[in-house]
């Protein structure tokens, strides 16, 4: 993981990178869960934002991706209302997703 970002807003942002091209698989970051509910839900979560191929979209832990294409990533919340497993389930297909082609 590295910490592309200086600014005070942004600093603690991370990204998790194939080490072989540097291409984003993840980008955990902190912020209010009105940001991926599209309301006013001032609570601060966290949240990863991964590319899927399946958009698991339900609408209580993963939202159409905040601040990225919508239609190949998603925003899980990390809130313990999705399980570890599918949230590793789904750290694995970003990653797979973003590795070399071919």
């Amino acid at each position: 993981m590295d910490f592309p970002w200086k600014s005070k807003n942004n600093k603690d942002n991370g990204v998790f990178r194939h080490l072989d091209s540097g291409k984003w698989f993840g980008l955990i970051m902190n912020g209010r869960r009105g940001l991926v509910t599209k309301d006013d839900d001032e609570q601060n979560v966290d949240i990863i934002n991964l590319k899927s191929d399946t958009l698991p979209v339900d609408g209580k832990s993963v939202f159409p991706a905040y601040h990225m294409n919508h239609k190949y990533w998603i925003s899980v919340v990390l809130d313990d209302q999705l399980d570890d497993d599918n949230v590793m389930r789904l750290i694995d297909e970003s990653f797979r997703l973003t590795g070399k082609q071919g």
